[in-house]
């Protein structure tokens, strides 16, 4: 009987660890690998029925959205249905009004007006209604309808039939104006009165200068001003000459900047004292621009137009030429004059014949 080495139990025991020819090292592995296996497939099984559950809630979120939608469409109907509510009281207004216009309809028929003519007619009657509210009977208007119908039928004799029904009634009144100023003693030749602001009367210019001085300035602010506008709205013209005037005394010898700086100083951007005039005409045109410049600019005399003009050392006060022999200091030559007339537009279209409109 042979006796056992260690190498050979040595191999009978690895032969015992062996299975199917496997180690348990290698059994192990194996087995690990089908459970990785085996956990896939569940994995993917489950990452199907997460898609389809998403894909049932994106569908589920649609549907609520398209239901929240349907509520609030159904809340607009309830909301309408509510106002349509009113429509009962719509109707009965309606039908008061439908009422009233045809107790409207028989009334004007029963006083023998035709409603289809007042439809032809419902411009013209948009331009009486005004007229209606005021203090005027309808013989009265009517009267005065007929007047103006007839004054535009004897206007055209004389080509003025082209004339609009308030141009007609403007004449009309223009004429009763004259009228009642010839039975005052007033016609047409009665001159609008010249306003003549004179040193000798407290309108006071700096010797040399057109600046005005703050008594002068006020002065014309306020009751010059209102004399102006007074008689421009009592003569009807809109023409008011400014006219400056100097005695004879010459001018200290300088040069003139009125050519660069007199209309810039008439529209106010150049200042009065900075105008430098070389002789007594220049003089008078500076201190007729100064006192312009204060008219015009005023709200009361607005779509007046005012002209600066001068007199120089010429005219003596009462509208006489000077001879020259008088050549002191006089206050009452160094003075601005203020005419008025009526621009040649304005008078072309008055009642009144040209000829007579130009103070």
């Amino acid at each position: 009987m042979r006796r056992a080495t260690s190498i050979g139990s040595d191999g009978a025991a690895y032969r015992r660890g062996i299975v199917l020819g496997l180690t348990m090292a290698e059994i192990m592995l194996l087995l690990v690998f089908c459970l990785l296996i085996a956990l896939t497939v569940m994995f993917s099984r489950e990452q199907e029925r997460a898609n389809l559950l998403a894909a049932r809630l994106k569908q589920a979120e649609a549907a609520l959205a398209k239901e929240q939608q349907t509520s609030k469409d159904l809340a607009a109907l309830l909301d309408e249905f509510k106002r349509t509510g009113a429509i009962p009281q719509q109707l009965d207004d309606s039908w008061r009004k439908l009422v009233e216009a045809r107790g409207l309809v028989d009334k004007l028929r029963e006083n023998g007006v035709d409603p289809d003519q007042l439809k032809q007619y419902a411009a013209k009657l948009k331009d009486i209604l005004p007229t209606l509210t005021a203090d005027v009977s309808g013989a009265d208007l009517a009267t005065a309808w007929r007047q103006i119908a007839e004054a535009k039928s004897r206007m055209t004799t004389i080509e003025l039939g082209n004339l609009t029904v308030s141009e007609v009634a403007d004449l009309i009144v223009k004429g009763a104006k004259t009228q009642q100023a010839e039975r005052e003693g007033r016609g047409e030749h009665d001159w609008p009165p010249i306003i003549n602001l004179s040193e000798a009367s407290g309108y006071n210019f700096a010797i040399g200068r057109a600046d005005l001085t703050a008594d002068f300035d006020k002065k014309l602010k306020t009751n010059v001003v209102e004399r102006v506008a007074k008689i421009v709205a009592e003569y009807d013209v809109d023409v008011v000459e400014v006219i400056g005037h100097t005695d004879e005394q010459a001018v200290n010898n300088r040069a003139s900047n009125l050519d660069g700086k007199l209309i810039p100083a008439l529209a106010g951007k150049v200042q009065i004292d900075g105008l430098t005039p070389a002789d007594n005409a220049g003089l008078g045109m500076a201190r007729a621009v100064s006192v312009a410049r204060v008219l015009e600019n005023d709200p009361r005399l607005k779509g007046v137009t005012v002209l600066p003009l001068s007199g120089g050392q010429m005219i003596l006060p009462g509208d006489k030429v000077t001879d020259g022999s008088v050549r002191g200091d006089v206050k009452e030559r160094r003075r601005i004059e203020i005419r008025v007339r009526r621009s040649e537009g304005k008078a072309a279209s008055g009642l009144r014949p040209e000829s007579g409109t130009h103070p």
